[in-house]
């Protein structure tokens, strides 16, 4: 079957989360074309599914058909949620599960700049290894660090640009390092 530009966008995306809400479709369509209406996303997720390129899985996720039996990633689904929080246009380049990082994703900027972001999430009593594995990487990306709690922070020491990023009432909230107790 052919696929469209929309289609082959959402599934380049799809393939390096793996797993994504379907509240999370139109937002990252509209990263490509802000005037995508739910409809067309809808024909979209339509035509894709009858190709066989992806499942519905429930509990309003779908996924990749070899992923079916594996369960759904919460920490990339939140990656997702913090890009779709970021990006004002699509991703430059996207990449799924690039050790030590969740997602990592280049943005374009105002001006043509571009800004290069790698999300770790930080489990709850893993702030050390957290620390010891992004002081190892080379500089260049923005840190974003999804806690479970704000607390967590005191926990963690950083010495290079990042975020911590908290889920309060609903919505994500970013706190740059240094400024989290405030």
């Amino acid at each position: 079957m052919l696929l469209t530009k929309d289609h082959q966008y959402l599934l380049s995306i799809l393939r390096e989360t793996g797993d994504m809400r379907l509240d999370q479709v139109l937002p990252l369509m509209r990263l490509r074309d802000a005037q995508k209406r739910a409809s067309q996303c809808e024909g979209i997720l339509r035509h894709l599914r009858y190709c066989g390129e992806l499942m519905p899985r429930g509990d309003g996720l779908i996924c990749l058909p070899e992923l079916r039996e594996k369960p759904p990633d919460s920490e990339m689904l939140t990656a997702l949620d913090i890009l779709l929080a970021l990006a004002t246009g699509p991703p430059l380049q996207l990449t799924g599960h690039r050790e030590p990082y969740k997602l990592a994703f280049l943005l374009e900027r105002e001006g043509g700049r571009i800004d290069s972001f790698a999300v770790l999430p930080v489990e709850p009593g893993r702030e050390q290894l957290v620390s010891i594995l992004v002081a190892q990487q080379p500089e260049g990306a923005t840190v974003l660090l999804p806690l479970a709690t704000l607390e967590q922070h005191r926990l963690l020491q950083i010495r290079r640009r990042h975020y911590f990023v908290v889920r309060q009432d609903g919505r994500l909230r970013f706190f740059q390092g240094g400024d989290a107790g405030k």
